[in-house]
């Protein structure tokens, strides 16, 4: 092999290992909270089916910059746009603005999709186990892992459960809010939560609206809780999550 081919690949091959280990920065701050004890994942979403006018696009940054001061450890956007009002460009905006890690939440059905995150910037993905069949989960988990993104799969039922431990995903979040019907049951949630090993960082979407709630997620053994719409609405975000975690 010619020498400047050896340099060329051992060039390489120190980038693929740097690159490596700056993988999983979503996880790290996941187990290592600011707080202490409970991760925050801090949602900015412009809109939903069920709570109109959140947000305007124009204030995503300055919204994930307030996350980011007020302690949050993570934020996630909904990038949807038929119904929530959002767009793909907020995951690069917002890693121009902060340095949190953003999980980037659609409703992912194609591999496609999963391209287009990693090249704006995302840390991490939510995948719904419940939208997509056992075969498509495991090989979107693969595909995301293999591109140096980490995999949410979010569950609501033991079915999605199942599914889920045919992935290789480390990540599971379970929905308080059921997609058939949109009602949120905190108490069905944490039922769930605890049948997933400790093995799994676990987490807890959905609901949260007070102290109360959060200590629900913790007794039932979450690593992070993610906050969306309370947050999106509370005018003193600071004030806020203090508030729900002490």
């Amino acid at each position: 092999m010619h020498k400047i081919l050896k340099e060329i690949l051992t060039k390489t091959q120190a980038d693929i290992r740097k690159f490596k280990q700056s993988v999983n920065t979503f996880s790290k701050a996941l187990t290592n909270p600011k707080s202490g004890s409970t991760a925050i994942i801090a949602e900015i979403k412009l809109a939903s089916p069920t709570a109109k006018n959140l947000g305007q696009p124009a204030k995503v940054k300055d919204k994930a910059k307030e996350y980011e001061l007020a302690g949050a450890d993570c934020i996630s956007v909904v990038v949807e746009k038929h119904f929530f009002h959002g767009d793909p460009k907020f995951i690069k905006e917002i890693k121009q603005t902060v340095s949190l890690p953003v999980l980037c939440k659609d409703f992912i059905i194609d591999s496609y999709q999963v391209y287009q995150v990693k090249q704006l910037g995302a840390d991490a993905i939510l995948l719904v186990a419940r939208i997509v069949s056992e075969k498509q989960l495991v090989t979107l988990v693969n595909l995301a892992k293999e591109i140096g993104i980490e995999s949410v799969v979010e569950i609501n039922s033991q079915g999605d459960f199942e599914k889920t431990l045919k992935t290789n995903t480390q990540i599971i979040a379970v929905n308080a809010r059921n997609l058939d019907t949109f009602e949120v049951n905190i108490d069905k949630a944490c039922q769930l939560l605890k049948i997933i090993p400790n093995t799994f960082i676990k987490l807890g979407f959905s609901g949260i609206i007070t102290r109360e709630d959060v200590l629900k997620y913790q007794k039932a053994g979450v690593n992070g809780v993610l906050i969306g719409t309370s947050l999106m609405k509370t005018k003193n975000i600071d004030e806020y999550l203090k508030g729900i975690l002490s």
